[in-house]
């Protein structure tokens, strides 16, 4: 059986599972999505979401231009990834906002220092909401920016969104920028229920019933390898449902996906693997999100160390080997990298 028999055999018109990011399909984060309508009604000005990667900020970041664009007050503008500088972040602004007639006779340039004055000329009762998605990529120098845009114009609200070590990078660095956040989410992972719900969705999606060709036990076992995050549920339902086609395979049991996903081991096996010290730098990065080396020494101690910089070197060769294993992923983030737990880790820390 090819693909295209598979498919129509459960009635999809196409992979429920293919990797697209649709505001329409999502799930969970009910609370973190109701706080972050209340604060753009309530008209206030700075949010921050964080998650690790693959947790569904880019989602709920659509998810919330989506119900804004249905408010002609709302003038909601997504950006993927933040300006490389503050020229570039001027130009985005007004490419967005547009130039009236007047600017474009006198050829009036706009710039970091008039930027305010034009938008809240030009916005003229509605109100602009930024949402800036990977924002622990910004420099220092583009936050304070949209810090200092954000004050100056009354209507216009940011919301930053990024990985936890962006809290970190604006508490040390730009704490005039955090003290003005009056609506923080979290987002995590989603719960077994979601899990099944974010399936049911994206097979109704494409025409399917329910949840088949997945049983209920199915579900369990892709929650326990997958720890819930979104992006690893679709991961790894794309792989089940290829690795099906070419086993002619029409019920995908919890069997089935423990022997695509790779075995059973669980956290209590995996510390027989890990020494002590990877089990602990696997422990801090699950609590505290992305961090780089130094900043996971302030969390381990450098007492068996001679100095800091001792610490932060073997620190950095552990987390080196945790790379190769697939059980950390590594980010640059200014001059420096920062190590998040991989999806492989991840599931160690969800009980089964």
């Amino acid at each position: 059986m090819n693909e295209r028999e598979y498919f129509k055999k459960f009635g999809w018109r196409s992979n429920p599972f293919t990797f697209t990011i649709s505001p329409d399909l999502m799930v969970g984060y009910g609370e973190q999505s109701n706080a972050l309508l209340q604060h753009v009604f309530n008209d206030h000005k700075f949010a921050l979401i964080s998650g690790p990667t693959g947790a569904g900020k880019t989602t709920i970041l659509l998810w919330l231009r989506a119900q804004l664009k249905a408010y002609r007050r709302f003038l909601p503008i997504y950006v993927p990834k933040p300006p490389r500088n503050v020229e570039e972040l001027v130009d985005l602004l007004v490419s967005f906002v547009g130039k009236g007639l007047l600017e474009k006779i006198l050829r009036r340039k706009i710039t970091q220092y008039n930027i305010s004055e034009f938008l809240s000329s030009k916005l003229k009762g509605k109100r602009l909401v930024l949402l800036v998605d990977e924002a622990h990529e910004a420099s220092l120098e583009v936050l304070e920016w949209l810090r200092t845009i954000t004050d100056n114009v009354d209507s216009m609200c940011l919301v930053l969104a990024g990985l936890p070590v962006l809290k970190d990078v604006l508490n040390r660095n730009l704490p005039t920028l955090l003290m003005r956040i009056t609506t923080e989410v979290s987002l995590n992972s989603l719960n077994r229920i979601e899990v099944e719900e974010m399936i049911r969705k994206r097979i109704d999606k494409v025409g399917g019933d329910g949840i088949k060709p997945f049983t209920t036990d199915a579900i369990d076992e892709i929650y326990r390898h997958t720890g819930g995050f979104p992006r690893e549920v679709l991961k790894l339902c794309d792989k089940l449902v290829k690795e099906a086609v070419k086993s002619n395979i029409t019920t995908i049991t919890a069997g089935f996906v423990s022997s695509v996903a790779g075995g059973s081991s669980t956290l209590s096996e995996e510390k027989m693997i890990l020494s002590k010290k990877q089990l602990r730098i696997l422990e801090i990065l699950n609590l505290g999100g992305a961090m780089t080396p130094s900043q996971i020494v302030e969390k381990l101690g450098q007492d068996e160390y001679k100095d800091k910089s001792n610490a932060v070197r073997a620190v950095n060769n552990i987390l080196k080997r945790l790379l190769n294993e697939g059980l950390v992923e590594r980010k640059r983030l200014g001059n420096a990298y920062v190590y998040s737990l991989s999806g492989k880790a991840k599931t160690l820390f969800v009980e089964a």
